[in-house]
């Protein structure tokens, strides 16, 4: 599948999650913003509560985790899904099924790993194995070097993942946070290529 391809397909799915988790994730000032709805408004967003509670629960889980990531995407990365979305909406439906299945087939962990984004997504094949099981409190620093990260010291991170055994993977993601963020290129890069 071409990379365009992917993103287009899971651009429209985060899109698609994003409308429905939204009823999930009121703002701070709800009470304020549903007294101020006209009444055809407001029996809208009623249709549209009752639709979400009527989901499984994994479903609103899952819908819930794509809103989280989207909102947690670089602006940028934001926009390039959104123009993915319409090259997507743009093929035949035919293309469309034929994507959505590929996607589907992929592991599960994989697919996971597009919910970081375009830039993230495409790299994450080669580094979920060092950043599967990342701790919590760790997750958003570790997201953040990677998104500093240029291609080329991704590339290599992902070299070392895939060398680097299970029980010490956690040595190499600190030793990694513990370079300076401007050195954390030529440092990958003399670990893959001495």
């Amino acid at each position: 599948m071409r990379r365009a391809e992917r993103h287009g397909w899971l651009s429209c799915a985060v899109m698609l999650l994003l409308a429905a988790a939204a009823i999930a994730q009121p703002a701070d000032d709800g009470a304020q913003a549903l007294a101020s709805l006209a009444p055809a408004q407001r029996e809208a967003l009623e249709r549209r509560v009752a639709e979400w509670e009527a989901l499984p629960e994994a479903m609103r889980r899952e819908r819930r985790e794509a809103w989280q990531a989207w909102r947690a995407l670089p602006a940028d990365e934001r926009d390039r899904m959104r123009a993915a979305r319409e090259a997507w909406r743009a093929l035949p439906v035919a293309e469309q099924q034929a994507l959505r299945a590929r996607f589907d087939a992929l592991d599960a962990g994989i697919r996971r790993g597009w919910l970081l984004g375009p830039v993230l997504g495409a790299d994450w094949p080669r580094l979920h194995a060092l950043f599967a099981q990342v701790p919590p409190d760790e997750r958003e620093a570790l997201l953040e070097a990677l998104r500093a990260l240029p291609p080329q010291a991704r590339a290599d991170l992902g070299v070392l993942a895939q060398r680097t055994p299970p029980q010490d993977r956690d040595a190499l993601r600190n030793e990694l946070m513990s370079q300076p963020q401007a050195q954390r290129a030529d440092w990958l890069r003399r670990r893959v290529a001495p």
